[in-house]
């Protein structure tokens, strides 16, 4: 650190144009300096030197991207389209249908296949008994901020789903209702509430892909 304060200062002293406070402030640097009375080429001279963290606003390191492009790109942060039967989910609550038990009704296929019609981007698992819903966010805090609200809502419902979050991006939430090792309405309840979550998609990955 000795080094890049005499480079700097350096650098700064050799260009009458440039102040000294200026040069060190770019690089986290914030100095005191004031004229100097002695013939040196430069007019200022160093009192002290303190190392801080300014972070540049402008550009923050997530994900190796500029954030002021990610702000102004919002193209892919939209709400899922609605299904047949999805308002009336949505209107319901896991809280007021019971807390999930051993006694909580199974769903029969026929109630299944009418539910599914109302997440259509969610996938039934080839036994029948969960839901999934895959998707690639824009980018780390995109896929955190989704799995924040859905923390909120699950806690809210008092139904709570798997996740996984991989590869930094991808996402796969899984809904089941465990007591009963199959899907309750429950399940399609919670669904169709975390598909009203907006969410910024990566531009390469379709946003309905399961």
């Amino acid at each position: 650190r000795g080094v890049l304060v005499a480079q700097l200062l350096q650098a700064a002293t050799t260009q009458s144009r440039v102040r000294p406070s200026a040069c060190f402030r770019r690089a986290g640097f914030v100095i005191a300096s004031f004229p100097s009375r002695s013939r040196s080429p430069s007019p200022f001279r160093v009192s002290s030197v303190r190392f801080v963290s300014q972070p540049n606003p402008a550009v923050f390191p997530a994900c190796g991207r500029n954030s002021t492009a990610r702000a102004s790109s919002t193209e892919h942060e939209m709400s899922l389209p609605k299904g047949e039967g999805a308002d009336a989910l949505v209107a319901q609550s896991c809280a007021d249908l019971g807390a999930c038990s051993r006694e909580t009704p199974l769903l029969t296929p026929t109630q299944i296949t009418t539910n599914m019609r109302a997440v259509p981007v969610w996938v039934l698992s080839a036994d029948g008994k969960s839901i999934s819903r895959n998707f690639t966010a824009k980018n780390w805090q995109c896929a955190l901020a989704f799995l924040n609200h859905l923390s909120e809502i699950a806690e809210h419902e008092g139904h709570h789903p798997d996740v996984h979050l991989t590869n930094y991006r991808d996402v796969r939430v899984v809904v089941t209702t465990h007591a009963i090792g199959g899907l309750s309405l429950h399940d399609f309840v919670l669904a169709a509430k975390l598909d009203k979550v907006d969410v910024t998609y990566s531009p390469k990955s379709g946003k309905n892909r399961a």
